[in-house]
Formats: structure tokens, C-alpha cells, sequence
């Protein structure tokens, strides 16, 4: 099969290694690494960077084809060369983020031109890229989710209501701040209690304008844990892992930033029954058409055993850095499980025995291992 495999950071002009380096060699990281295990797989790979990121033209295998943007003035704009590449290929897979409806945008934009695109439909794009969306689609679902409200709601929220364990968020609880279509833990921040949350708005007003572009949660106690699934007319569990996630100590303005360093496996305590209740359980809450690699963040309860008392955190409806990580399971043919589902149903489960350990910085170096 004829594959593109189209990455946003490194691959659409939009490099910023002063600003994004760290997300820049993660991108890179993830686009080779997928490349290399289609071609590895058999597959016919084609990819493109812009001149910035050439520099990683090594880190590619020989078989895979990586051709330079054209960033001249005369040329076609980075999608449209996105759209040529795709269409020419069989099938096109694209790792982008949620932020600013980038990745809704793109996968639109490339079947608009005809193109075949591994991913999951629009409505389900934006249902999982909309972080407010998600949590009421979630909670009409009966699937346990953080309290939720925009910036706006919460700052409407009358303070004496707050106290109260059956409103929205909690007075009394940690609460994170993060954007509405964010990303990982991008600009994710923690606040002990909503007066230090408050004080933290007090002295940065500019987030009152954009007040329905962020999110205020409630950061529930639980083991954070993350689950991989490959979707299609069913949904696959390729494992599932617990996070690594650090937590920087508060500073001066009392809030503290969330930083995903990455996983272990497989997770201890949990019975493949649950799992496949929660996914379940998480597929009917959503829109239809979900295809391609899909992440599931979740916290254990203490009694792992108890399915209601799960929470689901988020939904990923894209390539995570985590891919990384489940290879050390299964290899590059979980690059080929991703285009056609293994016949043999135990493919996934017989491998997840032995443990298994990841970081982003092993795969961030400046040399990326094919």
C-alpha cells in the first residue's frame, strides 16, 4: 500500500525551534517512527519537511520517501502540497494537533480533495477536540468526568454555591485551568484551591476576554492512566498504561504546571474486562465513524474493580506520543495492525505481558532510533 504520513509541526512551515523545540523533536519522533514501521511492514511510504526540519532526513529509513516542502513565494501552500501527496497516495494518515481546530481542519481539508485519510470522522473530531463538548457528551453517557465549566461559567458561579458538594466545582478541591481545545498538558495548570485560582485571574485579566476558550476542572485523586485503542467497526484495546505525569512544585503565583513525561505497562490491577467495559462505555457516548489510533485518559479508582467509579479525563482522537511506547510491545507491525486488523483476535492482548517502560525524552534526542 501506498501511505502518506503527514506530520504538522515539521512537515507545514510551521517550525519554531526557539518556541516548540521539545514539540518539534516530539512531532519528528512520531512522524519517523511510524514511517520507518510502515516501511518495515512493506509499505510504500511518502512524507514531507519543510527546510527546517531536513536536518531529520536521517532518521528515516531508505525506503521511505521524504521529499522538502516548497516554501518558495511561486509555490503551492503547504496544504496544497499536503493534498497533492495524498491524493496520490492509497491512504494518508496525519499527526496534528487539537489546538485552534488544526487537526479537524486538515482532515477536512484533505478528503474535501479527495484524498483517503485514516482518521476519525468530522463530528468526532470535534466532539474530542472540544474539551467541553467531550465532558457533557460523557456525562449524558453516565461515564464519570471532572466537573467542568468555561471560565465564564465559573466566574458567573456564585462563590457560597461553591462549598456545596453537589455543584458544579468544588471549593474545596484542586482545580485545573486549561484550554478548551488543548493538547497534552499544554498550558495546563494546577491551583489548590479556588482562591489561589482566583488571585492567579486576578493579576492576569486577559484571560477574561477568552473566558470561553478555557476550561476550569476539578483534578480528582485516582492513578492517572492512559488507554490505546485502533478503531474501526470495532474498537481494538492495543494496552493500556500507567501516565508518568510530574507536577511541578507551585510557585509564587501558587500554581503549579503538569508536564507528561511518559508511561508503564502493562497497568496493574485491572482486569482486560474493565477495560473493554470502559472503552465500550466511552465509543457509545461519542459520534459515530471513529477510525485510526484513539487515546483514552483515565484515573483508577483506589478499588480498580469498580467500574463507575473510572473517570474519564480526556479523549485523543489522534497519533500520541505514546505510540512510541506500545512499540516496544508490538514492534512495526502495530504500524500494520493500524491498517488492517490482525486475524489472529489475541494479536494484542498476547502481547501485553512483559513490562514495559517509556520516556519522551528517550524519544525526543536529536537522533531518532529507526
Amino acid at each position: 500500500m501506498k501511505v502518506a504520513v503527514l506530520e504538522y509541526l515539521c512537515g507545514s512551515g510551521q517550525f519554531d525551534e526557539s518556541a516548540m523545540s521539545s514539540l518539534i523533536r516530539e512531532g519528528l519522533a512520531m512522524l519517523s517512527g511510524l514511517a520507518n514501521d510502515f516501511a518495515l511492514c512493506g509499505h510504500e511510504v511518502h512524507t514531507l519537511l519543510d527546510h527546517n526540519s531536513m536536518h531529520a532526513r536521517s532518521h528515516f529509513r531508505s525506503q521511505v520517501h521524504v521529499y522538502p516542502l516548497d516554501s518558495t513565494a511561486g509555490g503551492a501552500s503547504w496544504l496544497e502540497q499536503w493534498n497533492a501527496m495524498a491524493k496520490a497516495c492509497d491512504l494518508a494518515i496525519v499527526i496534528a494537533p487539537e489546538l485552534d481546530d488544526q487537526l479537524t481542519r486538515i482532515v477536512g481539508q484533505l478528503r474535501l480533495s479527495g484524498a483517503t485519510v485514516l482518521a476519525p470522522s468530522v463530528s468526532f473530531l470535534r466532539a474530542t477536540s472540544d474539551k467541553l463538548t467531550t465532558a457533557k457528551l460523557l456525562s449524558q453517557a453516565n461515564i464519570t468526568h471532572p466537573p467542568t465549566q468555561t471560565l465564564t461559567e465559573y466566574r458567573a458561579t456564585d462563590r457560597s454555591k461553591r462549598q456545596d458538594a453537589s455543584s458544579s466545582l468544588r471549593s474545596e478541591m484542586p482545580l485545573t485551568l486549561k484550554r478548551r481545545d488543548g493538547a497534552g498538558c499544554a498550558d495546563m495548570m494546577i491551583f489548590a484551591d479556588w482562591e489561589r485560582l482566583e488571585r492567579w485571574l486576578s493579576i492576569h485579566p486577559s484571560l477574561y476576554l477568552t473566558g470561553e476558550d478555557w476550561l476550569v476542572q476539578e483534578w480528582l485523586p485516582g492513578r492517572p492512566a492512559s488507554m490505546a485503542i485502533i478503531a474501526g467497526q470495532e474498537w481494538r484495546i492495543v494496552g493500556a498504561v500507567e501516565q508518568n505525569l510530574q507536577c511541578d512544585t507551585a510557585n509564587q503565583d501558587g500554581w503549579s504546571s503538569v508536564s507528561y513525561l511518559g508511561g508503564r505497562g502493562p497497568l496493574q490491577g485491572i482486569t482486560d474486562e474493565i477495560l473493554e467495559q470502559l472503552a465500550r462505555g466511552v465509543q457509545q457516548a461519542l459520534p459515530d465513524k471513529a477510525v485510526g489510533w484513539i487515546g483514552v485518559d483515565f484515573l483508577v479508582p483506589s478499588d480498580p474493580a469498580q467500574l463507575r467509579d473510572y473517570v474519564v479525563v480526556e479523549i485523543n482522537p489522534r497519533l500520541t506520543t505514546s505510540y512510541l511506547g506500545y512499540r516496544k510491545w508490538y514492534g512495526p507491525q502495530l504500524a500494520g495492525a493500524l491498517l488492517k486488523t490482525p486475524d489472529n483476535p489475541a494479536f494484542f492482548s498476547a502481547m501485553q505481558k512483559s513490562p514495559i517502560e517509556f520516556s519522551v525524552c528517550e524519544f525526543t534526542k536529536n537522533h531518532v532510533e529507526t
